[in-house]
């Protein structure tokens, strides 16, 4: 039986899906309100692999307001995690068009289906159980992704994969 994991977006009515065993996959149509202009610069310094301190440094911010506003985004963007965010932002068009990124080295059909899995705001646990892996399996794909697109970030992995095609 296929996995859903394996269908196009396009198949999966209102961008959700359920799996058995594994939780359930939700991406959001649209954010619930847009975002502003200081929400959209923090979300991308975090899609490009910031931390938030380094984001907070770039911006004149102290940490804990680059921190607050990252929660708000979340809750906009109904996101579990970073990774998550960037995925609904990218599915939105808040980054708008993007730019190409080269990839180093063919990204493998498991390699896709862990990034979907990251992308959707799952852990290595659960995507372990979603994939029938070990979570130290799903691990070591993601650093092997992490390598291939030149990123050291869930997130960042995420936007690259969107901007290299990918997701």
């Amino acid at each position: 039986m296929p996995h859903h994991l394996d269908r196009p977006d396009s198949s999966r009515p209102a961008r959700s899906a359920t799996a058995s065993p594994g939780p359930r996959i939700r991406l959001p149509l649209r954010p619930r309100r847009a975002l502003t202009e200081r929400e959209v610069q923090v979300l991308s310094l975090i899609a490009t692999g910031s931390t938030r301190e380094t984001a907070a440094a770039e911006l004149g911010l102290a940490p804990a307001t680059v921190r607050r506003h990252a929660t708000r985004i979340f809750a906009v963007l109904g996101a579990r995690n970073a990774a998550h965010a960037v995925a609904i932002a990218h599915h939105a068009g808040v980054f708008g068009s993007c730019r190409t990124m080269p990839v180093d080295g063919p990204v493998t059909w498991r390699e896709r289906q862990v990034l979907r899995g990251i992308a959707a705001g799952l852990t290595a646990a659960q995507l372990g159980r979603v994939l029938v892996l070990s979570p130290e399996t799903v691990k070591s794909h993601l650093s092997r992704v992490y390598r291939k697109l030149g990123v050291c970030t869930r997130p960042h992995a995420v936007d690259a994969a969107f901007r290299c095609g990918l997701l």
